[in-house]
């Protein structure tokens, strides 16, 4: 019987150890080296295509709706461009303000009932005229040419959607470290990704598909996951234009706000992948089913993975000696994040390094629940975001 419970605790070990490997290591080292090995094989674009529309969900969101306009307007971009806001069931002075901030130059839809992200942009897309949506986050500011690089990326008819790079243009917050380092990580993912032919995961910050490719975004799901997938799903490249960048503030505020953001975007971006289910098979979409299984899915399962590792190292290393030092560097690991709490206004060389390891602690306890969340069935279609504060 002995043997029979240390063979499935090793089993379990090596199991947590691959997906941890997998996850860290082998998948970032096996698409950033292909996509260096396709680095000069990537397509000249030509220009801007003719058309263009750009749609902004916003909820009370009156202390950042002016800028966000006046951003639009000063875009370097086709002519007719077309901008239309759609304030979901907000109950400040959103819509006035931005109809004052457009001066008659936006359109502006006012919806009576909070009734999601979702709903407010599938309303929005049906008044859009151009050949390309252009979606974009109330509280990211673009770059003057961030729409024409999106846009030059049509040329090439195989795309169906774009991507943006985010810039966090803010410092001084607790996580700052932390969420750029995160950031710069998956925005080199990315673009490895894109050089092999589409990416597993999108911005809603700024993205663009074809208005012909659109299809409306379900409840409960991520709107820029589930349209990347739906891209994908139709047979066309979603494709990361590192040069349009959409300036931001720091994503999550404290760690109580990166607990329930992360455990919203994990439980609403399983249910897209839920929803685009066939996007898994390989038979079908080739490496592309693979990317997603490893990046999206096994990301989400990544602090189960965590979890076991500890269990079993530490449930076998009495006859094991060799995993005493394994359990010792996870231990650290967490020491260090919780000594955080301790030394974010002290030590500062010592700090850094503590602040990066707690936000990925906190990020996984709120993966951990989202994977909860999703598995019971628990929804998340309309929420209010925090913006500023």
């Amino acid at each position: 019987m002995h043997a029979i419970v240390e063979g499935v605790l090793v089993f379990v070990l090596s199991v947590s150890a691959a997906g941890i490997l997998l996850v860290f290591c082998l998948y970032p080292m096996l698409v950033v080296g292909f996509g260096w090995l396709r680095r000069g094989q990537e397509e000249a674009v030509a220009g801007p295509v003719a058309s263009a529309s750009l749609l902004v969900a916003v909820r009370n969101a009156e202390a950042l709706v002016e800028e966000k306009v006046k951003n639009a307007l000063a875009l370097e971009a086709p002519a007719g461009l077309q901008i239309v806001l759609v304030s979901d069931g907000s109950t400040d002075g959103t819509a006035a303000r931005a109809r004052a901030a457009g001066a008659g130059r936006i359109d502006v839809l006012e919806l009576a009932e909070h009734r999601g992200k979702a709903h407010a942009l599938n309303l929005a897309v049906e008044r859009c005229h151009g050949e390309i949506l252009v979606f974009s986050d109330v509280d990211a500011l673009l770059a003057p040419e961030a729409l024409a690089r999106l846009l030059a990326r049509f040329a090439d008819p195989r795309v169906g959607g774009v991507c943006g790079q985010r810039v966090i243009g803010e410092q001084g917050g607790e996580l700052d470290l932390a969420q750029q380092r995160y950031i710069t990580a998956d925005s080199a993912l990315k673009h490895a990704e894109s050089r092999l032919g589409s990416v597993t995961s999108n911005d809603g910050k700024l993205y663009a598909v074809r208005r012909d490719l659109f299809r409306p975004i379900a409840a409960g799901a991520t709107d820029d996951l589930y349209a990347c997938l739906s891209i994908v799903e139709q047979g066309r490249r979603f494709v990361f234009e590192p040069r349009a960048l959409a300036f931001i503030r720091t994503p999550s505020r404290n760690p109580a706000h990166e607990l329930v953001r992360r455990r919203r975007i994990v439980a609403r971006s399983l249910r897209g992948i839920f929803l685009k289910r066939g996007l898994l098979n390989p038979l079908r979409h080739g490496s592309f089913s693979l990317q997603l299984l490893v990046n999206k899915v096994g990301r989400r399962l990544l602090p189960l993975f965590l979890a076991l590792f500890l269990v079993t190292s530490f449930a076998l290393a009495p006859s094991h000696p060799i995993l005493w030092a394994v359990v010792a560097l996870q231990l650290a690991f967490y020491g260090l994040a919780l000594s955080h709490l301790a030394l974010r206004t002290r030590l500062a060389r010592l700090g850094r390094p503590a602040s990066v390891a707690y936000y990925f602690c906190v990020g996984n306890l709120g993966t951990l629940l989202g994977l909860v969340d999703f598995l019971r069935g628990r929804e998340a279609i309309k929420w209010d975001p925090i913006k500023v504060g």
